[in-house]
C-alpha cells in the first residue's frame, strides 16, 4: 500500500516497512545458521581429511610388515589389507560426502549473501526516496 505525496514519490508504510525488517533479519538470520553450518562442515572435513592422512600414513608404514606378514600367515594379511581398504573407501566416501555438502552450502552462503545485499540496497534507495 503506497502513498504519494504531492511531489509525486512513493513513501512506504510503516507496516511494509516492518515486513521488510522482518524479511532481512531472517535472511540475516539465515545466513548466519548457513555460516555456523559451513563452518561446522569445514571442521568435519578437516577431521576427515586428517583421518584420511593419517590412514594413508599408517597404510604407507605398514608395507614392509606386510611383506613379512605375507610370508608368515597369508590369510590373516589377507583380512588386514580388506579391513584397512574398506577403511580407506568409507573415509574417502565420508570426505567426498562432506566436500559437496560444503559447497552446496557455500554456493547457499553466496546466493543468500546476495540476496540481502540487494534487499539492503532496495531498503536504503527506499529510504533515500521517503
Amino acid at each position: 500500500m503506497e502513498t504519494s505525496t504531492a511531489g509525486g514519490n512513493p513513501i512506504i508504510s510503516e507496516e511494509q516497512a516492518l515486513v521488510e525488517q522482518r524479511r532481512l533479519e531472517a535472511l540475516l538470520e539465515i545466513t548466519s545458521t548457513h555460516n555456523k553450518e559451513v563452518q561446522g562442515l569445514k571442521s568435519q572435513l578437516e577431521a576427515a581429511e586428517k583421518n584420511v592422512l593419517k590412514f594413508s600414513v599408517q597404510a604407507k608404514s605398514l608395507d614392509g610388515e606386510i611383506k613379512s606378514l605375507r610370508a608368515q600367515n597369508p590369510d590373516r594379511m589377507k583380512k588386514q589389507v580388506k579391513r584397512l581398504q574398506e577403511q580407506n573407501r568409507v573415509l574417502t566416501a565420508e570426505n567426498n560426502t562432506l566436500k559437496s555438502k560444503q559447497k552446496q552450502l557455500q554456493q547457499q552462503v553466496q546466493n543468500l549473501t546476495l540476496e540481502l545485499e540487494k534487499a539492503q540496497a532496495e531498503q536504503k534507495k527506499e529510504e533515500a526516496v521517503s
